[in-house]
């Protein structure tokens, strides 16, 4: 269960995108080691639903309408690709996601063409919303089975019938009524979207393409922990430099009171006081930018990069200038510096172009981009953004 937190959090969500333009999200949270209740709503847009799931980083997908076409035939094979062959014979089985459930002799077969698909996963995804795993028609439908002791079940589209907890049926009618599963109270069209949760909870697999969602999910998941880590290691490196800095200078001032005869014991006080002071604001001003902001920052970078860019360096408030000796350390405030590689000249100047529209972005000064370049295929590129943080 600690790899499930780690990967997903407390915090489990589906969304079926049904007939007639209806959007339904159920969220669910994981308490005492049962899922609860904690949102239902339906929308009529992709969008708006994109905006309520705001912060939400993985979601179930339940694709259920127009789009998808569904069959049962009384055929069996353990190649679901003949399965699909003998229920839509004249169609090229590339251009389709198909998802089979098969029991006795009967198969339950849905297909959907796969740019339509691609293209709602990309715009959630665009959004920092990443769809983990997907289900077609009503099949995931399958994953309640054993959680219910109801002779049918309606959908949003279809009721399902069972016998002896056994889906033997599935017929394109709604029904509307509530039920109880697994001591959760869902309506009809909330069905589908609890199976699809209790399918990436117990890890059970829906779609062909589940292992690369799922790759790309963790991906960014570890990334983010990773850097939220080490943001926090280096605070708390900080703040210990600040205890510790606060500490000399309470003896600083214990001899300057006991040796202010000594001009130059008061010079070498005076220097370490300034060396301090320069610390002590150093830090302070680390500690001014929130976590949260900081945080936001990384993230919103992280998730706009082009595929074509490889960042080597993020520096949060950068030396200003060559360190000197004897030189007080100047950073320039409100700032973040990014180092990196562009395979694409095009991606680099659309990704600066989004930068500079974000609200918290003041600036995007470019310093250095393919400097020394001839007929490289990749050009070094360094720029600074001027965050409005006040």
């Amino acid at each position: 269960m600690i790899g499930q937190l780690l990967k997903y959090g407390n915090t489990y969500t589906a969304i079926e995108h049904a007939e007639h333009k209806r959007f339904i999200l159920l969220q669910l949270q994981r308490k005492k080691k049962e899922l609860v209740l904690l949102r239902k709503k339906s929308f009529q847009s992709q969008d708006k639903t994109i905006q309520e799931l705001k912060g939400q980083k993985h979601v179930f997908l339940v694709v259920n309408n127009e789009q998808v076409l569904s069959k049962s035939i009384d055929f069996f094979h353990e190649d679901e690709k003949r399965v699909v062959k003998n229920a839509y014979p004249n169609i090229n089985t590339n251009d389709f996601y198909y998802e089979v459930f098969s029991k006795s002799n009967t198969s339950f077969v849905s297909i959907a063409r796969k740019d339509t698909i691609d293209t709602i996963i990309s715009e959630y995804q665009k959004a920092g919303i990443y769809v983990v795993d997907f289900s077609l028609g009503n099949l995931v439908i399958q994953n309640l089975q054993n959680l219910q002791d109801y002779n049918q079940l309606s959908t949003s589209n279809a009721i399902v019938a069972y016998e002896n907890k056994e889906l033997v049926s599935i017929n394109e009618k709604e029904l509307k009524k509530n039920y109880i599963v697994n001591d959760l109270d869902v309506a009809n069209t909330e069905v589908l979207s609890l199976a699809g949760i209790i399918a990436y909870y117990t890890q059970n697999v829906s779609s062909t393409i589940q292992n690369e969602l799922y790759g790309k999910y963790i991906q960014k998941r570890f990334f983010d922990i990773g850097l939220r880590t080490g943001l926090g290691f280096l605070l708390v490196v900080l703040l210990i430099n600040f205890f510790v800095f606060s500490h000399y200078r309470n003896e600083v001032g214990t001899l300057t009171g006991e040796l202010q005869m000594s001009l130059n014991f008061k010079n070498q006080l005076n220097t370490l006081q300034k060396q301090v002071t320069q610390k002590k604001q150093l830090v302070q001003s680390m500690n001014a930018a929130s976590n949260k902001s900081i945080s936001k920052y990384i993230d919103e970078l992280g998730s706009s990069l082009p595929e074509s860019n490889l960042l080597h360096q993020l520096t949060y408030q950068p030396k200003e200038g060559i360190q000197k000796k004897d030189k007080p350390l100047l950073f320039k405030q409100n700032s973040i510096s990014v180092k990196g590689i562009s395979k694409n000249d095009v991606a680099f100047s659309n990704w600066i172009s989004a930068i500079e529209k974000k609200n918290w972005v003041e600036e995007v000064s470019i310093l250095n981009y393919g400097k020394g370049k001839k007929r490289r295929v990749s050009a070094d590129f360094e720029f600074l953004i001027h965050t409005n943080e006040r």
